[in-house]
């Protein structure tokens, strides 16, 4: 079962720092190059100097970023907090034309190995984002931001008690460059860490964002172990998390699009299209992607087909209109050797994409998709059918979100999803806390 502790964080201090908006930052691996700078330039204290430093002065992007964290807790611009606190977190935006509020709480989170079962993944992960975020580990010694952790809460008490300790005015908000506002509350007193602690005695935690940093907290986490000098109960056996409710009603699933170059095959021209046709049924989509309305009503038709079943629209370049496929209820899937037959994963778009669609038809092998060889990741559809109708690609692919229920169904199956299957909106922003990670240091 998971086992979650306060902490003392480091914040920005109000008298440095007085507008925290100027210092939040996304999570690393969401920042464009030119966002990065943008955000360098918005205050010499913006957290992106931490999660993505630069060389300087001779040292390495990592060692400038433990300088620069060190120096930042010696000039008091981050101080740590004199009580061990849970802090419940509400980011409060609107999509789609409605308002959201989505809680809950950071605390440490004791690290469990994913072959335990208390802690459970949904997505791939590779090697070089946790090689890595692991030197930035060793220099900072600290959690910078915080995995995004989802928990069973079918009974809704969870929901009852965050709105019950975000009722008072926030100890600390600011605002990203998206528009969401984040109000933070410090939960210090006894009773209320005990209710939250309680909470997830007899609850998994599926994680829902930071699946590298995860596995990275393990290996620092066994790094030090290797010392023989570490604690049992050190802070180094924990992770810096937030933990929300699944049924949390301001819980917003995105999808992920892909657009595809290089290709050697294209699925609407001869085999490619033929086999296609073995799987599914392909209905034509007029109308330019690249004009808005026009992508607003393919784009509602994707939503309706995937109601029937795994579905999702095409659009190539040079051609007019795009194709809506969903696949057949009578396809042989099982004559498909690089679908995997676990029911679960099957019932996903994103895996019927990847391993019948790019592998089995276009080619694609699961380590070129992996390095991206034929493959980028676009979150805003207009992107995509501008990459498309220029034809700076060859084929866009325009998703629908995952459900929540099949991202919980399949990391209860101990399976896990292709990369970018899911884009939890809001992310969390980087420089609201930052746990301090010390293996002499025991939690609380």
């Amino acid at each position: 079962m998971p086992e979650i502790r306060p902490f003392r964080a480091l914040r920005y201090a109000p008298d440095k720092v007085p507008e925290l908006t100027k210092v939040l930052a996304p999570p690393y691996d969401v920042i464009s190059p030119d966002e990065r700078e943008r955000l360098a330039a918005r205050d010499p204290h913006n957290s992106v100097h931490l999660i993505l430093p630069k060389e300087r002065d001779g040292l390495t992007k990592y060692q400038a970023a433990g300088r620069t964290l060190a120096s930042w807790v010696d000039e008091r611009v981050l101080v740590r907090d004199d009580k061990p606190a849970m802090y419940v977190l509400a980011q409060v935006f609107e999509h789609g034309g409605r308002r959201f509020v989505r809680r809950g709480v950071h605390a440490r989170m004791k690290l469990h190995p994913f072959k335990d079962g208390v802690v459970l993944p949904h997505e791939k992960t590779l090697s070089g984002p946790k090689a890595d975020r692991l030197e930035l580990f060793k220099e900072v010694k600290a959690n910078l931001s915080s995995i995004f952790g989802l928990f069973p809460d079918d009974d809704g008490e969870a929901q009852t008690l965050l709105a019950e300790l975000t009722s008072r005015a926030p100890d600390a908000e600011g605002k990203t460059d998206d528009g969401v506002a984040h109000k933070l509350w410090a939960v210090s007193d006894a009773e209320s860490i005990a209710a939250l602690e309680k909470l997830l005695v007899v609850r998994k935690v599926f994680i829902a964002d930071g699946h590298h940093r995860y596995e990275t907290a393990l290996n620092y986490r066994d790094l030090l172990e290797a010392s023989g000098r570490a604690p049992e109960r050190g802070s180094h056996r924990y992770v810096m998390t937030f933990l929300c409710p699944m049924s949390d009603p301001g819980l917003v699933i995105l999808p992920t699009h892909r657009v595809l170059f290089g290709l050697k095959r294209l699925p609407n021209e001869g085999d490619a299209r033929r086999e296609l046709e073995k799987f599914f049924t392909i209905q034509p989509v007029h109308g330019a992607l690249s004009d808005a309305k026009d992508r607003g009503v393919a784009l509602a038709r994707l939503a309706d087909s995937g109601k029937r079943g795994p579905s999702f629209l095409v659009a190539l370049a040079d051609h007019a209109l795009a194709l809506l496929l969903r696949l057949r209820p009578d396809a042989n899937l099982d004559a498909v050797a690089s679908l995997p037959k676990n029911p679960a994963l099957r019932a996903l778009d994103v895996v019927v994409l990847h391993a019948l669609v790019m592998q089995h038809v276009l080619g694609l092998s699961p380590e070129s998709q992996e390095r991206q060889e034929n493959l980028k990741y676009v979150k805003d559809p207009a992107d995509a059918a501008r990459l498309v109708a220029s034809g700076e690609c060859q084929v866009a692919v325009f998703l629908n979100p995952t459900p929540m229920a099949h991202v919980r169904a399949v990391a209860e199956a101990g399976e896990t999803m292709p990369q970018k299957s899911t884009f939890f909106y809001p992310k969390l922003p980087s420089g609201l806390l930052i746990n301090p990670i010390d293996p002499k240091e025991l939690a609380y």
